[in-house]
């Protein structure tokens, strides 16, 4: 059994009254077909002609050994489509995912992509003062097919309460990687990246994603 990197207290968040339950489940809403086919099409060409911009990642605490991928920051030709389009199904995300209505600020997006060997360890995205506000997570799926890649599973963990701080259960859902599929899930669940395995070691047959967080107001 891991802890968070970093721990949430479990002060930060609303459900205190559920500090009484020996394990709370991890819930997630996949999406199939979010995109149309020829938007998929234009995301994956714009993604091969960007190769040269993206940058290695890292984590909020410059941890090593923790997170190997690559991102790409900006991208407005699709961020803000992509965006609206998330906003527009949120309220029915939070209410599938068994949430509260909360007042959003903004949502945050980058893109991702990982290749032979590349994995993110068990983590949580808002467990620091810089990222609090987040309260929902999202991955965006697309690669070429047919897929050069295995692996790279999402494990979304089930969450225990340890001297007032949310660790992982050993129990976790997984979430295989569908093409043009999206993810949401709590941004407090911890999760991790399966290593990817791509032995060709070509950019373009990567696993990529658009990922990101749905901040809520600060109060």
């Amino acid at each position: 059994m891991m802890t968070t990197e970093p721990q949430i207290s479990v002060q930060q968040i609303e459900a205190v009254q559920l500090a009484n339950i020996d394990v709370l489940s991890s819930e997630y809403l996949q999406i199939d077909n979010f995109l149309t086919s020829d938007e998929h099409q234009q995301l994956l060409n714009y993604v091969l002609g960007k190769e040269a911009d993206f940058v290695s990642t890292s984590t909020s605490t410059n941890a090593m050994n923790y997170r190997q991928s690559m991102v790409l920051y900006s991208f407005p030709e699709f961020s803000q489509s992509i965006l609206k389009r998330i906003e527009a199904i949120v309220p029915d995300v939070i209410t599938k995912l068994g949430l509260l209505s909360f007042p959003i600020s903004y949502i945050e997006s980058q893109l991702t992509a990982h290749n032979d060997g590349n994995y993110y360890k068990i983590h949580n995205d808002n467990g620091s003062p810089e990222t609090v506000l987040r309260e929902i997570t999202y991955v965006y799926y697309f690669y070429r097919e047919p897929k050069h890649f295995s692996g790279g599973e999402l494990l979304i963990y089930d969450s225990q309460i340890s001297h007032n701080f949310y660790i992982n259960s050993d129990s976790f859902k997984t979430v295989e990687p569908r093409n043009n599929s999206i993810v949401f899930f709590l941004s407090r669940c911890m999760h991790e990246v399966l290593p990817v395995n791509c032995p060709s070691k070509v950019f373009a047959d990567s696993r990529f994603t658009i990922n990101g967080w749905v901040n809520r107001k600060a109060n």
